[in-house]
């Protein structure tokens, strides 16, 4: 029996001198799991953003076929392009509700002021986003631009580089072509 308590003296032993080993490893494996986890969390957060922006813009685009294109211009952005901005912009900004107000107004503005609106010429030709060859109609184009990086904090890491690179910018375009 007396052998038997001494190979128990021993693996304790062992295992205490282990213990430091581990203690080691953990402190040098614990920043690359807490950067690998922030990198999940923001980028899942990212493509939901994303996703959620390019269903908003097509939406908009969507919603400016139901305006009545009967109505005439009244030269001060009334009438048809005036119905149209206001419900795309409306459109915008409810598909956007789930948002935190601080991030709607940062990527739309206050109601969906700051959602890019380009009336396109029915005949092509081009412009910012417009379709190059005819369409048959008049196409608009609706953009949201939503800065992401001002949500994230970048963290820098030693040997890992920026914790997410994520880009500036990122955009929801939708389009539809208007009778």
């Amino acid at each position: 029996m007396g052998g038997l308590s001494k190979d128990y003296a021993v693996w304790g032993t062992r295992l205490r001198r282990q213990g430091g080993a581990s203690a080691i490893e953990f402190a040098l494996v614990l920043p690359l799991l807490l950067a690998l986890s922030y990198a999940v969390v923001a980028y899942s957060y990212t493509y939901i953003v994303f996703e959620s922006i390019n269903y908003a813009a097509q939406q908009g685009a969507e919603a400016a076929v139901s305006v009545d294109p009967s109505l005439a211009e009244d030269g001060n952005g009334g009438g048809y392009s005036g119905n149209v901005t206001t419900i795309v912009r409306n459109t915008v900004a409810g598909a956007l509700g789930w948002m935190p107000e601080s991030q709607r107004t940062m990527s739309i503005g206050a109601n969906g002021s700051n959602v890019l609106l380009v009336f396109c010429s029915p005949g092509g030709g081009g412009g910012p986003g417009c379709p190059q060859q005819n369409t048959g109609g008049s196409p608009l184009v609706v953009r949201i631009n939503f800065p992401i990086t001002s949500i994230f904090p970048v963290l820098t890491l030693p040997g890992v580089g920026t914790i997410p690179p994520l880009p500036a910018t990122i955009s929801g375009v939708g389009v539809a072509v208007l009778p």
